[in-house]
């Protein structure tokens, strides 16, 4: 008999837990509120009472502040709810996102696989998530303008939001730091080219508000030798001064006076 097996027989389960747990068992997460519409409590009631005690048997776990995932029976000795860390973070924050390093492994763009599960929101967010069930979250609050080019993915028959292939180009270029740095821009740009459009990619260059986006997007674009970037200069309006190339890295190198760029990082042809 496993661990895990010990604790369900040292655990057993009342006949309201039994109900409950089957009933909330299919869905990802649940919330105080729906587990009292389910239990049928008023709002003064014990509800609270009755999921710290399903918690202590080890059949929930508080995923945030109210707000619980079942620990299903297969999960066997881990006694952890079965969830991908892409659909925890839709519950984590809201409305949000994966984004940066995070959806440029998930399209495929980089084989590099981040420590930690990227997500934006369109708001502040003043609580410091860190590790949920295992998994470091960073969250990135952005301006509510610069939230949009996300649609929807399945993993696990569970539904999340993602950024798509050109935003998450848009988005690297925009906060480098949270995409591994323009290196690993340039390469997803050079693994992806043929998956991505290029009318979406100049649209987003110039929605987001950052005329630093469309300098670095072109300056990769030209050394990496890919599409047209006469239609993106024509496209955005780019801003006077220089700006780094990477901002994660030293400010030291050469001026590219056509792109408006201190180019302080090399790129990889």
């Amino acid at each position: 008999m496993t661990n895990g097996m010990q604790n369900i027989t040292r655990s057993p389960l009342g006949k309201s837990e039994a109900r409950f747990l089957a009933k909330m068992g299919t869905h990802p997460t649940f919330s105080i509120e729906e587990a009292r519409h389910v239990l049928g409590h008023s709002e003064d009631d014990p509800t609270r009472q009755f999921l710290e005690r399903l918690q202590t048997k080890g059949w929930i776990r508080r995923i945030r502040r109210g707000r619980f995932a079942v620990i299903p029976l297969s999960s066997g000795e881990d006694r952890s709810p079965q969830l991908h860390e892409f659909v925890v973070a839709m519950e984590l924050v809201s409305p949000s996102a994966i984004a940066y390093w995070s959806a440029l492994n998930h399209h495929g763009m980089t084989e590099q696989l981040p420590r930690s599960v990227f997500v934006a929101t369109n708001h502040p967010v003043r609580r410091r998530l860190g590790d949920v069930l295992g998994v470091n979250y960073k969250i990135i609050s952005l301006r509510p303008e610069k939230f949009f080019g996300t649609v929807k993915d399945w993993i696990d028959e569970m539904p999340f939001m993602i950024t798509d292939k050109e935003k998450t180009i848009i988005d690297g270029c925009d906060l480098p730091q949270y995409a591994g740095g323009v290196g690993e821009i340039s390469k997803a740009l050079a693994t992806g080219w043929a998956q991505l459009d290029e009318t979406k990619l100049r649209k987003y260059a110039a929605k987001i508000g950052n005329s630093a986006v469309a300098k670095r997007l072109g300056f990769l674009m030209e050394t990496l030798g890919l599409g047209d970037v006469e239609k993106l200069r024509k496209a955005v309006v780019m801003a006077p001064g220089f700006s780094p190339l990477d901002p994660t890295m030293p400010r030291s190198g050469k001026y590219s006076r056509r792109w408006g760029l201190l180019v302080n990082a090399e790129i990889t042809t």
